[in-house]
């Protein structure tokens, strides 16, 4: 049954293709808000998440329930950027990607040091991490062994960290070779 409503009917009949296009060039929070205004929009924007080549979604904490259909498998993806408030060490999957070149996890106190060892083992072409608060909360550690699987897995990575995770940055200058660059 055709739509009586010529709005939506103007919408239907538009190429995928230019509405994806148009799309592309809002940033995430934008996507999403469109996305949330019709059936057509939000197939558009499911599609186009899943060639972006930057994800930064740093104005709300989203929780895994709300990133796992935002982060759909993404070749693509080079650049993360994501407020970690709600999530935890189960997050890291749906949030680690080969493809990744810059990753920042801001207030990541609910992960422990798995998510250095992962970022190691997953994300080889990393160039720079920016992480705050890693492991802050009780019952939470960072091992060496994590450092020297994140240090030793990403052979191009550049640690930028803030003052709560000071001890990291200090540790991989120490740890690390002549190659790597490190900021405060």
């Amino acid at each position: 049954m055709a739509n009586s409503n010529p709005e939506l009917q103007s919408m239907e009949i538009l190429p995928m293709a230019l509405l994806a296009t148009i799309t592309t060039k809002l940033d995430v929070p934008s996507i999403c808000s469109v996305a949330s205004t019709c059936k057509t929009f939000k197939a558009c924007a499911s599609h186009i998440f899943s060639f972006l080549p930057n994800f930064h979604l740093l104005e709300i904490a989203a929780s895994i329930d709300l990133l796992r259909p935002l982060l759909p498998p993404n070749p693509y993806l080079q650049s993360l950027k994501v407020d970690c408030t709600r999530l935890d060490d189960t997050a890291i999957d749906s949030l680690l990607r080969p493809s990744l070149h810059d990753l920042s996890l801001h207030n990541c106190s609910d992960f422990s040091g798995k998510l250095l060892s992962e970022v190691g083992t997953r994300c080889k072409d990393l160039r720079s991490l920016y992480l705050s608060s890693v492991a802050e909360k009780r019952g939470r550690s960072i091992e060496v062994s994590d450092l020297e699987e994140l240090l030793s897995g990403c052979p191009e990575l550049e640690v930028r960290s803030d003052e709560s995770t000071q001890h990291l940055t200090n540790y991989c200058s120490l740890a690390s070779t002549g190659k790597r660059k490190h900021l405060a």
